[in-house]
């Protein structure tokens, strides 16, 4: 029983830790938009959002990939 409670008790931190990470990462990259805007680097802005853009088609097309192999 002990194992149980030690092995939920760390996935809790570790689920806890990667939502903290990831708000943390969504404050930085919005912190960075809005210094580049007003630095007027408008090309950063843009390669980001492509960048973006590009790794959001990729997971979309992996996903329709494999649902289409059924092996989700």
């Amino acid at each position: 029983m002990d194992d149980l409670v030690l092995t939920g008790t760390l996935s809790l931190i570790a689920f806890f830790a990667v939502i903290i990470a990831g708000i943390l990462a969504v404050l930085f990259f919005l912190s960075w938009v809005w210094s580049t805007a007003a630095a007027g680097n408008y090309y950063s802005i843009l390669a980001g959002l492509v960048a973006i853009l590009i790794a959001a088609g990729a997971y979309t097309g992996t996903g329709y990939y494999l649902l289409s192999k059924g092996w989700i």
